[in-house]
């Protein structure tokens, strides 16, 4: 993957270090988050996406999933794959942790 930002359907973004590791971060209609079943039952990517929380991912050089736990130091809810209803501290962590982590 290409180094730097990439944007998502309007619903968030993807973020690419020197080491290799992205990590994508979305609060987007079906996303983990505030937004997982929109109130107003808008489920498009035509409009912007607010919410308190976000889901994240993070992905190995081959597009791999990497299990976003070993990037943080407590317990968050995570399926191995992305961890859902992350706060705004939590992300910033995160992208702390994965920027920082050994290039592999």
């Amino acid at each position: 993957m290409r180094k730097g930002f990439v944007s998502t359907m309007r619903k968030g973004f993807h973020m690419t270090f020197e080491n290799g590791l992205t990590v994508s971060v979305q609060w987007g209609a079906g996303n983990y988050c505030d937004n997982h079943f929109p109130a107003d039952g808008d489920c498009s990517f035509s409009k912007d996406a607010k919410s308190d929380t976000a889901e994240i991912a993070v992905f190995g050089q081959d597009g791999e999933f990497i299990n976003p736990q070993i990037f943080f130091p407590y317990e968050i809810s995570n399926d191995g794959e992305v961890a859902g209803w992350l706060t705004p501290a939590q992300v910033a962590d995160l992208l702390v942790n994965v920027r920082d982590y050994p290039d592999i």
